[in-house]
């Protein structure tokens, strides 16, 4: 029988890279993602036996990332072990939500040794934990305030981009699209798991690759740059695109795209 092949997913360099040689010593097999795009991705090229997943990241986050894999049935199988600074049931709580495992993330020399519980238990006797059977580190655990508060703030912002009539896509600097608002999917008559992680120009088809492809590269290239516009026509419908950048001061990270119907 070969190794345990986990697939750690977490934004935080020295955590990501610690953790992963801890596993490796235990006699796991591990690979690692750095944002919850990058692990999809990864889950997709070679799913591995269990996933590790912090729940604030950039991108796509860990409620997401979860949503997305128990909605494919490909992957619903995989456990998953999430790791944050909020406390379990606020956890079990989170729309979309459903480890199988949580880890209180605190002093590295605590969480390596949870995790390596968590795993263990998940070998031994499988998923569908109860939840007082499957939360380690919590003893005397105080929630983080600030990654309350972002998350707070992260929920009101998806529900301003839920409710909007019109359509929303961001993509990341090598244009994957890492959101897309309810609108934009009804306009462009899609389903959000065929979206998340494709290039931008698939959410309008291939006639429409090299405009948008261009589009791109005008923003990503010039900062003075504002924004750019494209006409689709699509399913009987005419769509503008207004493509706007993303920059971080001076690092260009993405794009944001605003489609609006305009056919009547």
């Amino acid at each position: 029988m070969g190794k345990t092949s986990i697939l750690l997913v977490d934004d935080d360099r020295f955590f990501r890279e610690a953790l992963g040689e801890f596993l490796k010593e235990q006699g796991y097999e591990v690979r690692r993602a750095t944002d919850g795009l990058e692990a999809l991705a990864a889950v997709r090229d070679e799913p591995p036996d269990l996933i590790l997943l912090d729940l604030i990241m950039p991108k796509v986050d860990g409620g997401r990332v979860c949503r997305y894999l128990r909605e494919d049935p490909r992957f619903r199988h995989i456990p998953i072990v999430i790791f944050s600074g909020l406390s379990a049931r606020d956890i079990a709580g989170l729309p979309g939500v459903s480890a199988d495992a949580y880890v209180a993330k605190g002093p590295l020399q605590i969480v390596t040794k949870n995790v390596l519980s968590a795993i263990q238990h998940l070998e031994a006797h499988g998923r569908s934990i109860p939840l007082d059977e499957s939360v380690y580190g919590y003893e005397g655990f105080r929630p983080r305030r600030m990654v309350g508060e972002l998350l707070s703030l992260k929920r009101h912002y998806d529900l301003l981009l839920r409710t909007m009539s019109e359509g929303v896509l961001e993509a990341d600097e090598e244009d994957r699209i890492f959101y897309v608002n309810p609108a934009a999917l009804a306009m462009l008559g899609k389903e959000e798991h065929e979206l998340i992680g494709a290039s931008l120009w698939e959410a309008f088809g291939p006639a429409y690759q090299d405009e948008v492809e261009r589009a791109a590269e005008r923003l990503r290239s010039e900062s003075t740059s504002k924004r750019q516009e494209v006409v689709i026509s699509l399913r009987g419908k005419l769509l503008k695109g207004i493509f706007g950048p993303l920059w971080d001061n001076e690092a260009y990270r993405g794009l944001l795209v605003v489609l609006d119907d305009v056919s009547y």
